[in-house]
C-alpha cells in the first residue's frame, strides 16, 4: 500500500478544498488537502491494525488536517 500522506494526495478534491478552508478559518490553508469524509473513512477501515497505521500513529505532529 502507499504511503498514507501519499493516498489522502491521491484523492485530492479541489473543490471540496476550498469549500473546507472557507469553514476553518482557524486551519492554515496550505494544512487542507481536501479529501471527502467517506474517502478517509475507507482508508480508516482499510488501514485498522496494520503495521503502516500503527508506524503513522508514532510519527507526530502530522502536517496536514486529513491526516489529523
Amino acid at each position: 500500500m502507499m504511503k498514507i500522506t501519499e493516498y489522502l494526495w491521491f484523492w485530492q478534491d479541489m473543490g471540496y478544498r476550498d469549500f473546507q478552508r472557507k469553514l476553518m478559518p482557524t486551519v492554515p490553508p496550505e494544512a487542507v488537502i481536501g479529501v471527502r469524509t467517506p474517502i478517509l473513512r475507507a482508508c480508516a477501515r482499510e488501514l485498522r491494525g496494520t503495521e503502516d497505521a500503527w508506524q503513522f500513529m508514532t510519527e507526530l505532529p502530522h502536517t496536514y488536517f486529513e491526516e489529523n
